[in-house]
């Protein structure tokens, strides 16, 4: 379960600029997150919360803003969104397709990055 250490990870940047602003709670945390990182957002909310028991961040509320991923054909050259199956969110294995030729000499530029956005604290 890696949404764990994710989210104990997430917990950790979090804490530290709410210290870096002498701030008694934090209240939400703003999360932006690629499909194709295979975190589930369920079990990512539900470990967040263990993560933060007891600290400065208990009760605060976790937003998951998922971003599609995006693939760049070899072949063609152009740009394509692309989903995850059922079958590869359980595997962690796809091939993805351009859409615009239907070639799989594909490259992932998008979607496998996590980025905390925004921190809400009380001063």
């Amino acid at each position: 379960m890696h949404e764990f250490s994710f989210a104990y990870n997430i917990f950790k940047v979090a804490e530290a600029t709410a210290i870096k602003y002498n701030a008694k709670r934090i209240t939400e945390v703003l999360l932006e997150i690629g499909e194709l990182t295979l975190i589930v957002p369920e079990l990512l909310q539900r470990s967040f919360e263990m993560a933060t028991k007891g600290s400065i961040a208990e009760g605060a509320k976790l937003v998951i803003i998922m971003t599609p991923g995006k693939i760049k054909c070899r072949e063609c050259g152009k740009n394509s969104e692309v989903t995850l199956t059922k079958d590869a969110q359980l595997t962690g294995l796809q091939l993805f397709q351009c859409s615009h030729c239907q070639s799989n000499n594909t490259e992932i530029i998008e979607g496998k990055k996590a980025n905390v956005k925004n921190i809400k604290i009380q001063e």
